[in-house]
């Protein structure tokens, strides 16, 4: 009897054992589920907030956007209106600045017909300026008009034939100087999609100056062709002419900046500016290479890179 007790006693004792383990385990367990749902809503409320601060910084930037998008709308207006007083004042330029010039040059010519002989050698000098400082006048002018032309133009990009091209400006070239022995090297089916009349006053410019600047050498040489540049496939025109130093080189491209003595190199000091505005137009880009005595070499892009004709 007694053993049974001890032995019921003792199961007993274990039970309440098992069921303390049970109880404390689910205790456990509980505080893990109310430490994970506290942590959970300390992370859903910290995502909230990121959310909102997300949702913040997404509407300044739209606001910002919106006063960006303003102030662009502005300024292209203000841009069209710039524009329009431009078109206005080269039509001014055209009409009526030229009239006084040619009134100015029509008298003075009519002057110096009619009455030359009756002035002094002094005063025919003067007539002789104001002739020639009317006419540097009217050039100028007219280098404003080409200039704000080119900008406004609307541009057409066509395959062209820059060989071709270039040929058609050298012989006119020759058939204006035929007493200058100057050699011409035109690579062969140089191409490229561009607008045909601004590569024509591209080519013109670059492949004029080449011929002026090489007026005082005794075996002149100009080049027109493609080549490699820092990696870069871009066509050149080469001379071995006055070239200049190159300190001064991004002053080339100012409007009516002059390099070298107008009376030794005559004209107006546009060609380049011209030039440089054409090529950015193709999303291209303009640089050059010289040396005094030695010569010099424009090398362009445009936009699209260089592409042979069809042979």
């Amino acid at each position: 009897m007694t053993e049974d007790l001890g032995a019921t006693t003792r199961r007993y004792a274990a039970d309440i054992r098992s069921t303390n383990r049970v109880l404390l385990e689910k205790a456990l367990h509980m505080r893990c589920l109310a430490y994970l749902s506290k942590a959970k809503a300390g992370l859903l409320t910290q995502t909230i907030v990121e959310v909102n601060r997300a949702k913040r910084s997404l509407q300044a930037s739209y606001e910002h956007l919106s006063t960006e998008q303003r102030v662009i709308t502005q300024q292209k207006a203000e841009l069209e209106a710039v524009n329009d007083e431009l078109r206005s004042f080269s039509y001014a330029v055209s009409h009526d600045l030229r009239a006084p010039l040619r009134a100015i040059n029509g008298f003075s010519q009519m002057l110096h017909d009619d009455y030359g002989d009756l002035l002094d050698g002094r005063g025919r000098d003067y007539l002789n300026r104001i002739c020639l400082a009317s006419s540097r006048m009217s050039d100028l002018i007219e280098g404003m008009l080409v200039l704000g032309q080119v900008a406004r133009a609307e541009l057409h990009r066509l395959p062209v034939d820059l060989s071709a091209m270039a040929w058609e400006i050298l012989r006119e070239l020759q058939e204006s100087s035929p007493e200058r022995p100057v050699s011409l090297q035109v690579e062969e089916h140089l191409g490229a999609r561009a607008d045909r009349k601004l590569m024509q006053s591209v080519l013109q410019n670059l492949l004029g100056n080449a011929w002026k600047y090489t007026g005082l050498n005794a075996a002149p040489r100009i080049r027109f062709g493609r080549t490699t540049h820092s990696g870069a496939t871009c066509f050149f025109v080469a001379d071995n002419g006055t070239g200049f130093d190159l300190r001064y080189a991004q002053r080339l491209y100012t409007p009516f900046f002059r390099m070298h003595d107008a009376k030794k190199f005559p004209g107006v000091g546009i060609g380049l500016a011209t030039v440089k505005r054409i090529v950015e137009r193709h999303d291209g880009a303009l640089w050059v290479e010289s040396e005094v005595d030695k010569g010099t070499t424009f090398y362009f892009t445009l936009g699209e890179g260089p592409k042979a004709t069809p042979a």
